[in-house]
Order: structure tokens, then sequence, then C-alpha cells
């Protein structure tokens, strides 16, 4: 996942000319100030803040729900085989794994047709652009992919554990909960 994003982070502002050759996306992505990566370093220096009001959403969304709850247990399990990810950081890894895994899922679930992003938004119009290019390129599952993926059937004892879980609470989510991003 980290080098997946890495990627993302240093590679994808030089697909944006041929994108906007082939009207996918508008000509104002090549500017010499890198719009993308501005946004991306934006949310880089923005921080991910703790949630204090976290629990107010849980009665309210399915999803907040599991990953309140998930992430408890992925803490815990976490602990218990730390030795077996030496140097890793657990909460970035919760958020490298199951947050950015189900970040995915969902967009695929929710978002049946990428003509539905509102490219013309004054606002919000360039991020349409990105995410209707993300949805048809970086959201659904590559096939005949020769290693496992997912924490169900990983056959790792942190990643079976976690799954075991989480699957009790939304075996859906659970499902696709996956160890590396790889879209």
């Amino acid at each position: 996942t980290v080098l997946y994003n890495y990627f993302g982070y240093t590679s994808f502002n030089g697909f944006f000319e041929t994108w906007a050759k082939e009207g996918l996306v508008s000509p104002g992505w090549m500017k010499p100030e890198k719009p993308f990566v501005q946004a991306i370093n934006h949310g880089i220096k923005a921080n991910v803040w703790q949630h204090s009001q976290i629990m107010e959403l849980v009665k309210y969304s399915e999803f907040v729900n599991f990953v309140v709850q998930v992430r408890a247990i992925f803490t815990a399990e976490f602990q218990k085989h730390k030795d077996l990810f030496p140097g890793t950081d657990g909460e970035a890894m919760f958020v490298g794994t199951v947050l950015h895994s189900l970040d995915h899922s969902l967009m695929d679930w929710n978002l049946k047709d990428p003509l539905w992003l509102d490219v013309d938004d004054p606002r919000f119009g360039k991020m349409a652009e990105v995410g209707r290019v993300v949805k048809v390129g970086f959201v659904s599952d590559v096939p005949g992919l020769y290693f496992h993926k997912r924490f169900k059937g990983s056959g790792h004892p942190f990643y079976e554990a976690v799954y075991k879980k989480a699957a009790k609470i939304n075996k859906k989510l659970a499902d696709n909960m996956d160890t590396c991003i790889i879209k």
C-alpha cells in the first residue's frame, strides 16, 4: 500500500496530459503548479486529526460502526503480533489496509456510473474529473493476481485474527478488507 500510494503521488500527475488529450480530464491539470500534487500536499499538511465525536455517528452509519469496532480489534491484535511487523506503525497500517481498501470498495459499490460525478461544478469539478478516472481505472479488483490480498484466507495469524472478529460485525465489509492495495 505504501508503494502504491508513493507511485500515485509521484506518477499519477504524469498521466494527466494523456488523459486530457483523450478528453477524460480538462487541460488545467498540466499547469506547472501541478494542481493534483497540490491537492495531495494540502491533505498531507492538514494531517489526520482525532475524530472525537465519531461515536455520535455509529448509530447512523453501518460503515462508521464497523470501522470504530474493527479499529479496536486491529489495534489489540497488532499489539499481540507486532513482532511480525518490525518498524511498522499500527495506526498507519490500519489506515493503509482496512480504511484504504474499504474506501475503494465503497466507491465501487456506491458509484455505479462515473458520469454521475459533476465535472462542471465550479468548486468540485476538478475533483469530479479525478473521481471519474479513479472509478474506472483504480477501484475494481485486478483479476489474475499471483498472491492473496485479502485479510480473509490470508493464512497469516494477524490478518486471520482481525478478519475472524471483524466478520462477526459485518461480513461484507470484512470480506473486502485488503492486506495491501493493488487495483
